[in-house]
This record gives structure tokens, C-alpha cells and sequence, in this order.
């Protein structure tokens, strides 16, 4: 009977409580944590980056120097996800990937050589980062840091004759450093507003391999990006 009893008492304590009286006082569920585990979510913003050229003829037929100062800018889009821990006093770290669509481009002369021009255009942006902030009630002040990606195409052409020109496709790997606001809308829905700075680094083509036109491009690239997204948790 006194293991009965026991029991009971035991099963009492775990499913609901006993309070003074003999009420059951129900235990109440710990509060949910919205900020750690997966999130998926889309963002959309703009770009404006900064570019150099330098071309270096091995042959010089044609004469190419460099094309500096291209400033592209424009539309960016995409998703992003990734995975928080909050810590002990709502400090919290994670790490998140993102791809996004660019669509930016610019046009300039090259120097010393008349008629020619420089055509640059970044197709998609992408990064692996890791974050860490501070909740704070509702909100989350957070910076992000991590390696970044960008494909480009670039074109020297004839302004005269468009045709008559030369293309190369980058895909440059650099870093990338921001900072970014969030807020927790509901229990599975944040939304954020986040600025990085990319340091794409640079690359040397060959843009043009026909004896004896031997001419390689060399691509220095940065960008600024602000995005605004929205975000669901699991």
C-alpha cells in the first residue's frame, strides 16, 4: 500500500503539481526559445561596388592599360539559412550561408586606347559567415564575418563595333565582414534589415588567345550590400 501511495504522489508531481488544500496547481511549460535552431528565410536589397581593370597585353597589338573606377550598382535577391545558439545572458552565436542574385553592371573607357571600353557585370553573390550578437528583449544586435564569393562577366569590346571584342567569366573568393538588426515579429517569424561590406579579391584571365592577340585581364573588386529579410523558424 505505502508503494502505491508513493506512486501516485510521484505521478502527481510529474504531470501537475499539488498545492496546499489538495488542489492541483498545474506545472506551467517553460518559455520557448525562438532564437536558437534552423531558419530559412528571403531577402532583397541593393548593391553598389567598385572596380578595377588592368590589362596586360603580351602582344601589343591592340594596346590595353586599364579601366578603373567602374561603379556597378543595383538590385540583389535571395535566400539565406542557418543555425543559432543562445547562450547564458541572451548572448548568441551561429552560423549562416546565403546566395543571392545580382543584377549590376558598368561601362567605362580603357585608357590609351581610343574607342575601346569596358563592359562589367556581377551575376550572383554568395557567403558562408558566422554571427554573434546580443538579444535584447525582441531584438538581436548582431556582426557577421566570414568568406565570400562573386561571379562576374567582363567584356572589352569596339564601341564602334560591339562585336568585335573579348569576355571572360570570374568567380572571385574574398571576405566579408557586417552588422545587421533583427526582430522577432512572432515566435517563428524575424524579420531583419543587415549591411556587409565584400572584399571579393582579384583575379588574372585571359581574355583573348588568338596568336598573336594574347591579352589577360586582371579583375580587383568590392562591394557594399544592404538587404531586408524575412525568416522562418523551425
Amino acid at each position: 500500500m505505502k508503494k502505491v501511495v508513493l506512486s501516485m504522489v510521484a505521478v502527481f508531481a510529474l504531470t501537475g503539481g499539488i498545492k496546499a488544500g489538495g488542489d492541483i496547481a498545474p506545472v506551467l511549460p517553460a518559455p520557448m526559445d525562438s532564437w536558437s535552431g534552423f531558419y530559412v528565410g528571403i531577402q532583397s536589397g541593393g548593391i553598389w561596388g567598385d572596380a578595377d581593370v588592368d590589362y596586360k597585353t603580351l602582344k601589343h597589338n591592340f594596346g590595353f592599360n586599364t579601366t578603373k573606377g567602374l561603379d556597378l550598382n543595383g538590385f540583389i535577391g535571395g535566400i539565406y539559412g542557418g543555425y543559432n545558439w543562445l547562450l547564458e545572458n541572451d548572448w548568441l552565436v551561429g552560423i549562416e550561408g546565403e546566395w543571392n542574385y545580382v543584377s549590376a553592371d558598368d561601362t567605362g573607357p580603357i585608357t590609351n586606347t581610343p574607342g575601346w571600353a569596358t563592359k562589367l557585370e556581377q551575376n550572383w553573390d554568395a557567403s558562408l559567415r558566422l554571427r554573434a550578437g546580443k538579444v535584447m528583449g525582441d531584438s538581436l544586435l548582431y556582426v557577421t564575418g566570414g568568406v565570400a564569393w562573386g561571379s562576374f562577366d567582363l567584356d572589352a569590346y569596339d564601341s564602334a563595333n560591339p562585336a568585335d571584342g573579348f569576355h571572360g567569366n570570374y568567380t572571385l573568393t574574398g571576405w566579408t565582414l557586417g552588422a545587421g538588426l533583427e526582430y522577432k515579429l512572432t515566435e517563428n517569424i524575424h524579420a531583419r534589415i543587415q549591411y556587409r561590406y565584400t572584399d571579393y579579391g582579384d583575379d588574372t584571365k585571359r581574355i583573348a588567345s588568338n596568336p598573336p592577340n594574347f591579352i589577360d585581364a586582371k579583375l580587383d573588386y568590392d562591394a557594399h550590400m544592404v538587404t531586408v529579410g524575412i525568416s522562418y523558424r523551425f
